[in-house]
C-alpha cells in the first residue's frame, strides 16, 4: 500500500512539474525519455529504492524502440542487495493507447547475508549476482506530450525453484514519459 501511495505521490509531482511546458510545442519529435522510480518499506528495517530511467525512439506511429537502465537497492537487518540492470525494449502499438512490450534485462550486482552464530557474533556471506530476464506483456499508455504506463509482463526465462533473484515471474509495471 505505501508503494502505490509514494508512486502516486511521484506521479502527481511529475505532472505538475511538467505542466509548465508549452503545450503548442512540435509534438512530432520521435524521442522520449522516461522511467520508473520506487520506495518500499517495511518489517525488520526493510528499506528499498529502485530508479529506471528509459530512452526511446517512435520508428514509426506504432513501433518504439529503446533502452533501459537502471538501479535497485533492497536491505533490511538481515540482508542487503544492490543490481545493476540494463537491456533494450520494444513497444509495439496495435491499437493507439495499447501496447505490447518485449524486454530483454541483464542484472548484475552483489547480495549480502547476515546471520549471527552461537556467540551472538554477526558473520556475513556476499555472492555476485548475475541473471538475464526477458520480459513480455503489455499495457496501457495515455495520450499527449507526458504519457503515463501501467502493465503487466512475464519473464519467460523464470523457473519455479530457482534459486534466482525473481520470486515470481510476473511483474505489474509503471512509468511516465515525457516527448523531448
Amino acid at each position: 500500500m505505501r508503494k502505490a501511495v509514494l508512486f502516486i505521490i511521484s506521479l502527481t509531482l511529475s505532472t505538475i512539474a511538467f505542466g509548465q511546458i508549452n503545450q503548442n510545442q512540435n509534438l512530432t519529435n520521435n524521442w522520449r525519455f522516461g522511467g520508473g522510480l520506487g520506495l518500499s518499506f517495511g518489517n525488520d528495517s526493510y528499506f528499498g529504492f529502485n530508479i529506471s530511467p528509459s530512452i526511446g525512439y517512435m520508428v514509426s506511429t506504432n513501433l518504439e524502440v529503446g533502452g533501459i537502465a537502471g538501479y535497485q537497492h533492497l536491505s533490511n537487518n538481515y540482508y542487503k542487495r544492490n543490481l545493476f540492470n540494463v537491456g533494450p525494449y520494444i513497444n509495439f502499438f496495435p491499437i493507439e493507447n495499447i501496447f505490447v512490450r518485449a524486454n530483454y534485462v541483464y542484472y548484475t550486482g552483489k547480495e549480502t547475508y547476515r546471520t549471527k552464530n552461537l556467540q551472538y557474533e554477526t558473520i556475513s556471506e556476499s555472492y555476485n549476482v548475475e541473471e538475464s530476464a526477458l520480459w513480455l506483456g503489455a499495457g496501457y499508455q495515455t495520450s499527449g506530450p507526458i504519457k503515463f504506463q501501467v502493465g503487466a509482463m512475464y519473464n519467460v526465462l523464470y523457473k519455479d525453484n530457482d534459486t534466482g533473484i525473481f520470486s515470481s515471474g510476473f511483474q505489474p509495471f509503471m512509468g511516465v514519459s515525457v516527448g523531448l
